[in-house]
C-alpha cells in the first residue's frame, strides 16, 4: 500500500508539473499562420511609416563584416539559421519577417513559441519550417536546426556550414556572405503572455516598447539588404528611416578564401539572455 501511495503521489506531481509547464503553450503551434495575421504583418511591412531607427545596429560592433566565398546566385542570399526553442530567435524572427515582406512575398509560416523551460519561456513567434519566399531582389534561405524540445529538425546544407561554424550562434543571419549578424537585437523579456495578435497590436502602437524594438530592428535589417541590392527598390531604400542608417563596413576576409563547404555543423546554442546586460546580443 505504501508503494502504491508513493506511485500515486509521483503521478500526481508529474501531472501537475506537466500541466504547469505547458500552461502557456498555445494549441496552434505548428499550424499554418492565418491569412489575417500574414495580412497584418504585410500591412506593417508595406506601410511608409517605418518608425524609429538605431544606428548602433549597423555598426561594426554588432554587424560583423565577413567575406571569403560568394553564395552562387544572381541575387543576394539572406541566410537564417535558428532553433524553434530559442527565445532570442523568437524575437528576431518578428523584424526579419517584416523586413522580408518589404522586399517580397512570404508565406507558409507556422505558429511557434520558444521553449517552455528556457529564459523568456513560451515567447510567441513563428517558425520558418515550410516557408515560401519570392522576391525580385533577394533570395531567402532559412533553417530551423532544432525544434521546440531541442530535437534535430533541419540540416544546414554543407555550403553554408563553414560560415556558420566560423561566426554562428542562434539566431544567425548571413547577408550574402558580406555581413553576418549573430544573436538578437533585443531580449523579449517584456513580451510574457502576449500572443501573436497582441504583439502585432503593440507593433502598430507608435512608441510602445515592442514597436520600438521590432521596427528599429527591421529597419537595421532593411538597411543592410539595401546595401546589397544597390539601394533598390527605391520605394524601400529611400525611406528616411533607412537612409539614416548607412552601412559602410569593409568586408573581412576569413583567410585563404574559405569555401562555403564543410561537414555537418555542431549545434549552436542560443545566447543566454540573462548573461548579456545590453540590448544588443552578440
Amino acid at each position: 500500500m505504501a508503494i502504491i501511495a508513493v506511485v500515486v503521489v509521483l503521478v500526481i506531481a508529474a501531472s501537475y508539473f506537466l500541466t504547469t509547464l505547458n500552461s502557456g503553450t498555445s494549441t496552434e503551434l505548428g499550424q499554418p499562420v492565418s491569412s489575417s495575421i500574414l495580412s497584418d504583418l504585410s500591412s506593417i511591412a508595406q506601410s511608409s511609416s517605418y518608425g524609429p531607427y538605431n544606428p548602433v545596429f549597423v555598426s561594426s560592433s554588432v554587424l560583423k563584416p565577413a567575406s571569403g566565398g560568394v553564395f552562387s546566385t544572381g541575387k543576394p542570399i539572406i541566410l537564417y539559421i535558428g532553433g524553434e526553442f530559442c527565445p532570442l530567435c523568437a524575437f528576431q524572427r518578428w523584424p526579419l519577417v517584416i523586413t522580408l515582406m518589404r522586399f517580397g512575398n512570404l508565406t507558409g509560416l507556422t505558429y511557434m513559441q520558444s521553449s517552455a523551460i528556457d529564459s523568456e519561456p513560451n515567447t510567441y513567434t513563428f517558425s520558418f519550417v515550410g516557408y515560401h519566399y519570392s522576391s525580385k531582389y533577394i533570395v531567402f534561405e532559412a533553417y530551423e536546426q532544432e525544434d521546440r524540445s531541442h530535437n534535430q529538425l533541419q540540416t544546414v546544407p554543407q555550403n553554408y556550414t563553414a560560415i556558420f561554424n566560423k561566426f554562428g550562434a542562434y539566431p544567425f543571419i548571413d547577408f550574402n556572405n558580406k555581413y553576418t549578424l549573430e544573436g538578437s537585437y533585443y531580449v523579449p523579456d517584456t513580451w510574457s503572455g502576449l500572443n501573436w495578435t497582441q504583439i502585432i497590436q503593440q507593433i502598430r502602437t507608435p512608441n510602445s516598447p515592442i514597436s520600438i524594438q521590432v521596427m528599429s530592428a527591421a529597419n537595421a535589417l532593411t538597411a543592410v539588404i539595401c546595401n546589397l541590392t544597390g539601394e533598390t527598390p527605391t520605394s524601400i531604400c529611400n525611406n528616411p528611416s533607412i537612409t539614416a542608417l548607412p552601412v559602410t563596413l569593409a568586408s573581412y576576409n576569413l583567410g585563404s578564401n574559405i569555401q562555403l563547404t564543410a561537414g555537418t555543423p555542431d549545434r549552436m546554442p542560443e545566447r543566454q539572455a540573462n548573461s548579456i546586460p545590453s540590448k544588443i546580443l552578440d
